[in-house]
């Protein structure tokens, strides 16, 4: 699968676009209900502000059916390697909020805040600070009227599959055929301590041309480890003797409903190998661990990478929403 990876960061100077002439100002907006305060930030994230960006978070997917931060975000919020700028309406309640490093950034606004102003607020501020390329998730309208608004080009997207259940249990059903392993290869799951290395290289060569998923380093690959969705049983491994030539990373995470859900987090063939069929034999293996615990898969694929949406589509995976990747100008 290939994915996108939110950055690092958010430094917003004095006198900037959307920087407030006061850290006290407050205004009433049109609802004449949500009193918001100054934009606050940026700054270390603290555990309050974790609570509270899930809770916006699952504010913003019931209503909008998409998840506004991606695993990243979450991931570097979680290591205190990401900062926020957050704006309240009242001390209690996170009303909008864009996570930001280096140049890219995200941003939500709480669906009972909106046509307020607050999301360019935010925009504008992201990009005082540098912020140069953003994700919109859901291919919303709202999103995209912003950034367009906004003068950004979109420069990139991701499709986001699901295969519905009934799928599933006819891929995965004992009396389908599952494809056998060519002779001399192996598939067994990630051994910590032994196999990272090997699972780097190969990611790094099989996403070379991929702006985020090939640059995953040996730190990005040890926070993964740590979320609390990760287990090493998840990611199964394909070996030739001492040589890995591919690899599904599946997921397994509660959804939104606390039931969980099931995701093929990543997934690649060594160049030397394609063209063997060996990504149709990781997705089988792959699918059928992940409806030893799931109803429902998912995938993000990029929308222009043919040969994987054939292949995906041929398994029964359906589009369900559209990332787009924007360039400001």
């Amino acid at each position: 699968m290939d994915r996108h990876r939110a950055q690092r960061g958010l430094s917003l100077q004095p006198g900037r676009p959307g920087a407030p002439h006061s850290r006290g100002e407050r205004r009433r907006q049109r609802s004449g209900r949500v009193i918001v305060s100054a934009i606050d930030g940026p700054r270390p994230v603290r555990s309050a502000d974790l609570r509270a960006l899930r809770d916006l978070a699952a504010r913003a997917f019931q209503a909008d059916g998409a998840q506004p931060f991606n695993d990243h975000s979450w991931s570097q919020l979680s290591e205190g390697q990401a900062r926020v700028a957050l704006i309240h309406a009242d001390e209690k309640t996170l009303t909008a909020a864009a996570v930001v490093t280096g140049d890219e950034f995200e941003l939500v606004v709480a669906p009972d805040a909106r046509r307020q102003g607050l999301g360019r607020r935010l925009w504008q501020a992201a990009v005082g600070a540098g912020g140069r390329l953003v994700w919109t998730h859901g291919g919303l309208d709202a999103a995209r009227a912003l950034a367009t608004a906004c003068g950004a080009v979109a420069i990139r997207e991701l499709l986001l599959m699901q295969l519905p259940h009934h799928a599933l249990l006819e891929l995965t059903d004992s009396d389908a055929p599952t494809r056998a392993l060519p002779d001399g290869l192996e598939l067994r799951t990630m051994q910590t301590g032994r196999d990272e290395q090997a699972w780097l290289d190969l990611n790094a060569r099989a996403f070379a041309a991929h702006p985020e998923q090939g640059q995953i380093t040996a730190d990005d690959l040890a926070a993964l480890q740590r979320e609390s969705w990760y287990s090493p049983d998840d990611v199964l491994l394909l070996w030739q003797a001492d040589e890995l030539v591919g690899f599904n990373w599946t997921k397994i995470a509660p959804g939104p409903d606390g039931r969980p859900e099931g995701e093929i987090y990543a997934i690649a063939v060594s160049p030397d190998h394609s063209g063997r069929g060996l990504g149709r034999v990781l997705m089988e293996h792959g699918l059928r661990h992940l409806a030893e615990s799931v109803t429902d898969v998912s995938l993000y694929v990029e929308a222009d990478n043919v040969p994987a949406l054939a292949l995906y589509r041929r398994l029964g995976f359906e589009e369900r929403s559209r990332d787009i990747h924007w360039q400001v100008r």
